[in-house]
């Protein structure tokens, strides 16, 4: 809605943007019939840019037309995808996207892992290479991929926003956040490559959320960059704080048995 105030009589009435001419310059006033020249505001010139996603459109321009459209725009062009997408429109629809893209992806993850356990190939991760080593853990996980995928948004989702307020970048409320999150599920794809698609698609995911959260929330990268750091100088300092009293225990004990 806009409000548009005549400057003689002051009567104020709300409009729907969509219902305004876009070329519109001149506003006529019910109240007292003055004309004024029609001053678009900032905020409802940003929100006129913005538009419903590929996938949100898929009822215009087909199913697999619109996943298609919209992981190439989370991939390849991620500052124009989350600057064009509106701030509001719900949880249901990126989540419905996450899930489908990031079940699938998951999948093929998984059975990468499977095969790579039972292969001659190097194992760089033994735990999960043993895991997945059993057709009833890889099984598993293939039937619980949309939940996991559920739970891994949700979660990221609402820690990043928590930490995008603490370094007040978070201009707009957690729905815009979540909204990011669960589209950059389109990354993922990459996992369809074996060995390397992981690897690939977890620095991607990364990358475009940073771009997403700076366009969805209008901040800056060092301010998004800051709450994705913070983490992980957390887990740092909290590695160090275990760390250090158990090198200073060991060379205790070693040099009071010289």
């Amino acid at each position: 809605m806009v409000e548009i105030t005549c400057p003689q009589c002051n009567y104020t009435k709300s409009v729907p943007l969509e219902k305004i001419p876009s070329g519109i310059r001149w506003v006529r006033c019910p109240s007292c019939g003055n004309r004024f020249e029609y001053q678009k505001k900032e905020e409802n010139v940003k929100a006129e840019k913005r538009h419903a996603t590929p996938w949100e459109r898929r009822m215009q321009l087909g199913l697999w037309r619109s996943v298609k459209q919209t992981i190439r725009s989370v991939i390849f062009s991620p500052k124009n995808m989350f600057s064009y997408m509106p701030v509001r429109g719900g949880l249901r629809e990126p989540l419905a996207f996450g899930l489908l893209i990031g079940s699938i992806s998951s999948m093929f993850a998984f059975f990468w892992g499977f095969m790579i356990s039972g292969s001659g190939f190097p194992k760089l991760f033994e735990g999960v290479s043993i895991s997945l080593s059993s057709p009833i853990i890889f099984l598993s996980l293939i039937f619980l991929s949309p939940l996991l995928v559920a739970i891994d948004v949700f979660i990221s989702s609402f820690i990043i926003h928590l930490l995008l307020l603490l370094v007040k970048g978070g201009k707009n409320r957690f729905e815009a956040t979540f909204r990011v999150m669960a589209y950059s599920q389109a990354t993922k794809v990459w996992s369809i490559l074996p060995f390397i698609g992981g690897p690939i698609g977890w620095v991607w995911r990364a990358i475009v959320q940073i771009i997403g959260l700076r366009e969805i929330h209008e901040t800056s990268y060092l301010r998004v960059i800051l709450a994705f750091v913070i983490p992980v100088g957390l887990i740092f300092l909290l590695m160090m704080a275990v760390l250090i009293p158990m090198l200073i225990y060991i060379t205790q004990q070693y040099f009071g048995q010289l």
